[in-house]
């Protein structure tokens, strides 16, 4: 070890902090990867930021996600109220009466790829298949150590450029996503009070269609 090592390693023990071990890309996103298989069901807050380059001020929402696989996933916004996207198994349903309140999109549910609304499975299952991974830091978030990683996508067809994010070390699961889209807009989601395993009402992950929308089926 050298000098500076031995002396970096002194002050870690007398401040009381052990060194943390080294990370790599790999090894955050097993940890991920071990975390979803896991999973049964899954409950967490999210709080997403959309940054438009052309639009200027962000746009800030928030909401509940339901994840239920392999085909049942909702994210139900509080803010703007009432707004969501609802995948029933069979249907991906978006409605976003806050931008267009008469108007229902329907279409098949994409069952894997960029494009599956499953924000979890999208990018921690088996992601070394469709992504080029690369360690950029470790970070902490609210207080709890998370590994950062980058994400670009092998193929030309998905939806945005890169994705970066931060994966807890303590349990695996993904407490921050950040994507460039394709369109150069940034979105950015934070992920809170996660409850893995935990009963969810059948009324979460089922979308009625509301009186007087009209359904729009997309290919």
């Amino acid at each position: 070890m050298s000098g500076k090592g031995a002396v970096l390693l002194a002050v870690g023990v007398l401040l009381g902090a052990a060194p943390l071990p080294a990370q790599s890309a790999d090894s955050a996103l097993a940890r991920a990867q071990r975390a979803y298989d896991a999973m049964r069901t899954l409950k967490v807050a999210f709080y997403q930021t959309l940054t438009n380059p052309m639009l200027g001020k962000p746009e800030q929402s928030s909401g509940v996600l339901f994840l239920q696989p392999p085909g049942r996933f909702a994210m139900r916004f509080t803010q703007p109220a009432d707004d969501r996207i609802v995948a029933d198994g069979r249907w991906l349903w978006i409605y976003t009466p806050s931008t267009v309140p008469d108007q229902v999109i329907r279409q098949a549910i994409p069952s894997a790829g960029a494009n599956t609304p499953n924000l979890f499975a999208q990018f921690v299952d088996h992601p070394l298949a469709r992504y080029r991974a690369t360690y950029l830091r470790g970070d902490s978030l609210a207080g709890e150590p998370v590994d950062v990683v980058r994400l670009v996508p092998r193929s030309g067809d998905a939806p945005f450029r890169e994705a970066v994010l931060a994966l807890s070390r303590h349990d695996g699961w993904m407490r921050r996503l950040s994507l460039v889209e394709a369109s150069g807009q940034h979105r950015e989601l934070v992920f809170e009070r996660l409850d893995v395993n935990v009963l969810i009402p059948p009324a979460e992950l089922r979308f009625n269609v509301p009186r007087g929308t009209k359904v729009i089926v997309s290919p």
